[in-house]
């Protein structure tokens, strides 16, 4: 009997140990929408404007919940939505240490005698 009890014990404790091992993947799967912009190469304001399209899961009731992205759902709907939608086309991301002094256009003259 010592035995029989003894396995069940075992096999709730592999159980248990599998649902969190379960669980801390996908969390480890799930990232920000700052995350997924650095990720994907893009604006986090794009990230926002797309969630849906990215597979965003809402983290909440209300409007303002936050959201997170499975990123491997979400590189793959940006790379097949992104090679055939005009509208989900990424918007340049600028560098965070940009700004400062831009280059004049050329044909310009005022640009000319700066």
């Amino acid at each position: 009997m010592a035995d029989d009890l003894i396995e069940a014990i075992a096999r709730r404790v592999v159980e248990l140990l599998r649902d969190e091992l379960q669980s801390r993947a996908v969390s480890a799967r799930l990232m920000t929408a700052e995350q997924v912009a650095d990720h994907l190469g893009v604006s986090r304001s794009w990230v926002y404007e797309h969630a849906q399209d990215l597979g965003a899961i809402k983290l909440g009731p209300g409007p303002k919940a936050p959201l997170r992205f499975d990123v491997f759902k979400a590189t793959a709907s940006f790379t097949v939505r992104n090679a055939t939608s005009r509208d989900l086309r990424p918007t340049p991301r600028l560098p965070r240490e940009a700004g400062g002094n831009l280059l004049p256009i050329r044909g310009r003259r005022d640009a000319r005698r700066a």
